[in-house]
């Protein structure tokens, strides 16, 4: 299974062509799809309200609409398709979409738009599985509750049995509309699948797959965590001529004694269906191990930037156990630094007050080729030595777990509780946690790998460079904004100039010191391990001699 980009980033950069396309019909074009979008969902709206009256809270949930109800349903889908036509969405139908009796529930994937709605509209408003918060979203909520959702209270510790429950109910009850659930539980960018979530295979009903593509030259419609921001992606889609919607309906998917049996087998096999028919890899990577990823690569470079002030290795500066332990006001005189420098702060969330330990396994973890083998060795090296190689305590490794995988306090006492023998058991076992690692958690992993070779020549000139390309796009971004000012305000053209000129220069400057800064660790460190700097060092002495 690869290892695709983080499915949460979505970055989107126009031409100068798509920025005067989009500059022209955000004039001509969004407003009038901005006002027949408003005049269509407050028709719906009001049809929604209307065929809702009468209903208590828990009505919706008795029994599926019928008559005049279920009519009304169908004119609201007609409504809203014709709100997406005109604001310019085309959409595309490849294969047949099944009848609830041959597939009780709807499968969408990939999700990765708010603007997915449309497929929901297509599919004649099934009952959605959404988070309870959106039934009070002004137009929609309304909406959303005439399709009666099944919805789910994140705040309900019994939220989660309650909606397998219900979705198990509409599956084998007769008269519902078909359920439908965007598997993956939240938006990404479409170059993976994610987990699917099981609420949608504990029934162990027939699923039918259906594939979302939006299948354009520029892609407005994305929306995921790191991205452009709601309204952006409104004006940036409404002001193209056109969107393109492909909805692919495969056969549905009839699950086998074994995925009946176990959901998460079932939600596995038919993601690799939707995934081979979409041509894209599938991660079992969530957001969160995405963020800790982040995260974790964000202190490899906190710390290269702190080896890069130091006159020894940090792999020397703690290389003597006996001395691991030290008061954080005599830090920088124990690692030859300034006690202010700021790069320090660095040690200090590693190792809280004294304890340098936490620091010493992530430089060994960063000078390293395996870091999960160097992980498994040395936490049971450096933690309670006196309980033998391969044990360590559940306390020490609870902290662990904290530091370098980023848990939270949550979170690693629980997976200390699985690999340990229970809650009781105040020693685990080295076995016990690659077992953890390896087949339980491999996402954990990842997390560890990002500090391999961080500290070594290579991974120090690479983050280098890297800097040095961030800032040159930074630059240039820069350069960008301020010449868009200048062609704003003529009259400041000159002292704007002078500023641009000024900061070029700047960042010119800074960038050579960095370079500097980057070749001179490198052939510092290559000084060292030849002794070519005693070389260098005697050669000068001559020289000065002859000088004088």
């Amino acid at each position: 299974m690869s290892d695709p980009k983080n499915p949460f980033v979505h970055s989107l950069t126009l031409s100068s062509i798509q920025l005067v396309k989009v500059c022209v019909l955000s004039v001509i074009l969004l407003p009038i799809r901005l006002l027949i979008a408003l005049i269509c969902l407050t028709l719906a709206t009001i049809l929604a309200v209307v065929g809702l009256k009468g209903l208590e809270k828990g009505d919706i949930d008795k029994r599926p609409f019928t008559g005049w109800r279920l009519a009304v349903r169908n004119v609201i889908c007609y409504i809203l398709r014709f709100m997406f036509f005109c604001s310019g969405f085309i959409v595309k139908i490849v294969g047949k979409q099944a009848s609830p009796e041959d597939a009780p529930i709807l499968a969408v994937a990939p999700h990765s738009s708010f603007f997915d709605a449309l497929a929901v509209c297509v599919m004649g408003a099934p009952s959605v599985v959404a988070k309870a918060e959106t039934s009070s979203i002004p137009f929609w909520g309304s909406l959303i509750k005439y399709t009666q959702p099944v919805l789910v209270h994140r705040l309900d510790t019994n939220s989660r049995l309650n909606t397998i429950k219900q979705i198990t109910e509409r599956s084998e009850g007769r008269g519902w509309q078909q359920v439908q659930i965007f598997p993956e539980g939240t938006c990404t960018n479409r170059s993976c699948l994610i987990t699917f979530r099981l609420g949608a295979f504990y029934p162990g009903v027939a699923v039918q797959p259906v594939l979302l593509r939006w299948d354009n030259m520029t892609d407005c419609v994305t929306w995921t965590w790191e991205g452009i921001e709601a309204w952006r992606i409104i004006v940036y889609t409404l002001s193209q001529f056109y969107t393109n919607l492909t909805i692919e309906y495969l056969p549905p998917y009839n699950p086998t004694k074994e995925e009946v049996q176990d959901p998460k087998l079932f939600a596995a096999n038919l993601r690799a269906v939707m995934a081979d028919s979409l041509g894209v890899t599938t991660t079992d990577c969530n957001y969160l191990d995405y963020l800790r990823i982040e995260k974790s690569r964000n202190l490899v470079k906190r710390v290269q930037k702190l080896q890069r002030k130091m006159e020894m290795p940090l792999i020397d500066a703690t290389s003597d156990e006996k001395q691991l332990t030290v008061n954080m006001d005599l830090l920088g005189e124990r690692l030859g630094v300034a006690q202010d420098l700021s790069e320090l702060s660095v040690v200090e969330e590693l190792c809280g007050k004294v304890d340098l330990r936490n620091l010493r396994l992530v430089t060994l973890l960063a000078t390293e080729e395996d870091a999960l083998e160097t992980f498994l060795a040395q936490t049971f090296i450096m933690y309670n030595p006196e309980l033998g190689p391969d044990k360590v305590s559940s306390e020490s490794l609870e902290g662990v777990l904290s530091t370098v995988m980023l848990l939270n306090q949550k979170e690693a006492k629980e997976a200390v509780v699985n690999m340990s023998k229970g809650e009781d058991d105040l020693v685990v076992d080295k076995k016990d946690l690659a077992d953890f690692l390896l087949n339980k958690k491999p996402n954990y992993v990842k997390v560890l790998r990002c500090w391999e070779m961080g500290l070594t020549e290579a991974g120090m000139t690479a983050a280098g460079m890297g800097d040095l390309l961030a800032m040159s796009a930074s630059l240039t971004k820069e350069m960008n904004r301020r010449m868009e000012k200048v062609a704003e305000s003529g009259s400041n053209l000159l002292s704007a100039g002078k500023e641009v000129v000024s900061d070029v220069s700047a960042t010119i400057t800074a960038s050579r010191d960095k370079v500097t800064d980057v070749l001179s660790s490198a052939v510092t460190s290559l000084h060292k391990r030849t002794g070519s700097g005693n070389i260098r060092s005697k050669s000068e002495t001559l020289d000065n001699k002859k000088l004088d």
